[in-house]
């Protein structure tokens, strides 16, 4: 969302040590943009965002500039890299996930130059732990239907591609504070459809008491033999209180230019709440299967970046640089087509 603005993150502003003022002024104006412009009616709003909004630029300043360094994904990283040779089934998959990346056709597409010999991403994953049955050594012994962890990754994807590391670092940045801005965004969204329902759920059960009251229930209510599945009520009189409560909170069906700064700032005040991220170690054997600390079974050590949510998003990532010769051609399906007729 918002490509406009490219130019945030750029100059100076990253090397100051602090959030440049013309950075913190383009920030502002993104977030408004992004989430409910109608907060430019009040006349204080730049002033009343210019401390959240700089903690969330200084938050995801710092969490892209602590990646690692870009990591080779190629077939002969697979064979050296242990890591790597974790994110991927095999070489023949790692070529295959390489040559289904769109974002990466679309930027070789897209360049007015001569393409990168190596092209800068972020490539995300999600981790999936299976509990299966397996085989064990126990001393001399081999144990069998062994309850045991299977780590996978699957749903690959490659975020930023630039010609070089710089540039792949700020255009994470933006997505970073645009992911921010979504957050802000649906929860402004999900309090006024929260609204909006109750009132809609409070007009249908007084309807339906309504018409009970009336006497007017209709013949469903004559063809019930059992005197206890009738509508109480007593029952739908307490809903509707409950829901008078809730909707007594509010001044109205609608979300207010103040409340919506409110949510701007409190999201925005609390960027680690809503995007962090952390590292996560783990011993695999040559299978994928999880071993304890303890274990004394061959395993490779793999440390994890991951990136996650306090609303359950969670992705495995990591710093890359794609070889563009290691980048498999599209399947030509005009001639594949011809060969096959």
């Amino acid at each position: 969302m918002l490509r406009f603005l490219s130019s945030l993150f750029t100059g100076t502003a990253e090397r100051s040590g602090g959030v440049d003022e013309a950075l913190l002024e383009k920030a502002i104006d993104r977030v408004v943009v992004g989430t409910d412009p109608r907060i430019r009616a009040l006349g204080d709003y730049q002033k009343r965002l210019r401390e959240p909004v700089g903690q969330a630029v200084s938050h995801v300043i710092g969490l892209v500039d602590a990646l690692p360094p870009p990591v080779a994904i190629s077939p002969r990283a697979f064979s050296e890299d242990s890591g790597i040779r974790a994110f991927f089934v095999s070489t023949e998959h790692l070529r295959k996930v390489l040559g289904g990346f769109s974002t990466v056709r679309d930027y070789l597409t897209d360049l007015a130059e001569l393409p990168p010999d190596d092209i800068f991403g972020l490539l995300t994953m999600a981790r999936e732990e299976r509990n299966v049955f397996g085989m064990e050594l126990d001393g001399d012994n081999l144990r069998r239907d062994v309850m045991q962890v299977s780590v996978n990754f699957r749903n690959h994807r490659y975020l930023g591609p630039t010609g070089n590391e710089l540039d792949t670092r700020r255009e994470l940045k933006i997505r970073a504070f645009d992911f921010l801005i979504e957050k802000t965004l649906e929860r402004i969204t999900g309090e006024r459809g929260k609204r909006l329902e109750l009132d809609q759920q409070r007009h249908l059960l007084q309807q339906k008491l309504d018409a009970m009251k009336a006497g007017q229930w209709g013949l469903g209510m004559m063809l019930i033999d059992n005197e206890g599945q009738r509508p109480s009520l007593a029952k739908l009189e307490e809903k509707i209180n409950l829901i008078d409560a809730e909707l007594g909170q509010f001044h109205s069906d609608k979300l207010g230019l103040e409340e919506s700064l409110a949510y701007v700032v409190d999201t925005l005040g609390q960027p680690s709440a809503w995007l962090a991220a952390r590292e996560i170690h783990l011993r695999l054997d040559y299978r994928g299967i999880k071993l304890a600390d303890s274990s004394a079974a061959p395993a490779r050590e793999i440390t994890l970046t991951e990136l996650f949510s306090s609303t359950g998003e969670c992705r495995t990532i990591l710093l890359g640089r794609i070889a563009r010769a290691d980048i498999p051609e599209p399947p030509d399906i005009w001639n594949a087509a011809k060969s096959y007729l």
